[in-house]
């Protein structure tokens, strides 16, 4: 039998706001028409901000970041309680260097959006990074989970699944996403560091 779940929230990265691809527009208005819950962490507006400050990229594709979350009415989300947050990175960085085998300085910022996504909650997180959508990701979310999941209850079990563009626009259809697809889609892929292009596509080998 087909497992369908409902979509209540939607969270992105950094990488799904920034990639010069006009899939993921077509993905905002469907999210906008279907007015499912969006939410974005303030590491990624930070990321964001740090990016543009730092001349990585343009202002147009800074600009268009932002307008893409404000379309969907995107909720800034925090993990506010620093000591269990730093707790619980510190468990995710040691999952991520162990599974994907890439140094903790590359992934601290993955690892504070992973556990702010986690903590409240987020159904589906839309990323263009191997460093959530890789089949591999779903030990560190395992283990993030059940690291923290006598502190917070709703990071129990985690249902959410990080997903790509090219596989939401194949599994989604009015706030429902084919699971069955989702997982046969996730593949086995180890990513040891991060490269972006002028144009905030992600140019990692």
């Amino acid at each position: 039998m087909t497992e369908i779940i409902q979509i209540r929230s939607i969270s992105f990265d950094t990488s799904f706001l920034l990639k010069n691809n006009i899939s993921i527009d077509t993905v905002i208005k469907m999210i906008a028409k279907d007015k499912i819950d969006c939410f974005i962490t303030s590491t990624v507006i930070s990321e964001l901000e740090q990016l543009k400050i730092w001349g990585r990229i343009p202002s147009t594709v800074y600009k268009n970041a932002i307008k893409r979350y404000k379309k969907v009415h995107a909720t800034v989300i925090d993990f506010r309680n620093r000591f269990l947050s730093n707790a619980f990175g510190r468990t995710c960085i040691l999952s991520m260097e162990k599974h994907h085998g890439i140094k903790s300085e590359d992934i601290a910022n993955d690892c504070n959006i992973l556990i702010s996504t986690l903590k409240n909650g987020i159904d589906l997180f839309l990323s263009e990074d191997y460093h959530f959508t890789s089949k591999i990701t779903r030990k560190v979310i395992n283990e993030v989970t059940n690291a923290a999941c006598s502190e917070y209850h709703q990071m129990c079990g985690s249902k959410m699944y990080s997903i790509d563009t090219e596989t939401f626009l194949e599994v989604y259809d009015y706030g429902k996403i084919n699971m069955d697809i989702v997982k046969f889609r996730m593949k086995s892929i180890r990513k040891k560091e991060k490269l972006m292009d002028k144009e905030g596509n992600d140019k990692s080998v």
